[in-house]
């Protein structure tokens, strides 16, 4: 299946691979390579899950109530089709670029803690699936060989687990400590259409360039990563 703009042909979904951070940091590093997928998933599976802690169990037999622990990280798998029909090579170099994502780069090795690459699903104006993360898993399936025994099919069953998530941050309109969701600019993205889409409110950009310290919201390359900050007045039903 095939992602498809109105009147335009199909867009080519792509695993992008970036350095991981440096240090502690949560913004990855430049792209460093790509597999580009001859065909498009026709399906993918994202996942998130809360903890959630009933420990404090009441005495008198009821049910406990829920205490909210934290948000899991997003997870998403998709499978990834390669064939090597039209093309002078195997299947072999773009499988081992996916294999190549559970093992830390070998730049990062020089550094504490070590780390693999960073990659993203990229696909149009795909948002949701959209997400920075790690690749935890890749099992690839040979179908087909040449008469010297090459790979030249492979279908490849990619696990991915979001590298950032919530973390605490102080709230720019109350001063206090809140959790803050991260955005992913991708090509066409605004600090207008940003706050409309986290806050229903375009006016709110102002929130998210004082929160990522940007002085010009025109100038937001895609592949950033922003800062969405919780706003006291969303968190208390628009009372303010």
């Amino acid at each position: 299946m095939a992602f498809e703009f109105p009147g335009g042909a199909p867009v080519r979904a792509a695993l992008v691979i970036y350095d991981p951070p440096t240090g502690t940091g949560s913004t990855p590093g430049p792209e460093r390579d790509r597999v580009r997928l001859q065909f498009n998933p026709d399906r993918i599976q994202v996942g998130k899950q809360a903890r959630w802690d009933r420990s404090r169990s009441p005495s008198n037999g009821e049910a406990a109530r829920a205490q909210f622990v934290g948000a899991q990280p997003r997870t998403m798998t998709l499978e990834v089709f390669l064939d090597a029909h039209g093309t002078s090579e195997g299947v072999q170099e773009r499988v081992e670029k996916l294999l190549g994502c559970c093992a830390p780069t070998a730049r990062s090795t020089t550094s504490k803690p070590a780390s693999a690459p960073w990659v993203r699903l990229e696909w149009g104006h795909a948002r949701t699936t959209a997400f920075l993360a790690l690749v935890t898993q890749v099992d690839a399936s040979y179908t087909r060989f040449g008469h010297d025994g090459t790979p030249l099919r492979a279908v490849c069953s990619v696990s991915l687990e979001e590298a950032g998530g919530s973390v605490p941050r102080q709230n720019p309109t109350s001063g206090g400590d809140g959790p803050v969701d991260t955005h992913l600019v991708v090509a066409g993205d605004s600090l207008a259409g940003v706050a409309w889409q986290t806050y229903g409110d375009p006016g709110r950009w102002r929130e998210i360039a004082r929160a990522n310290g940007i002085d010009d919201p025109a100038r937001v390359p895609p592949g950033s990563v922003l800062v969405l900050p919780v706003i006291q007045e969303r968190l208390a039903g628009g009372a303010g």
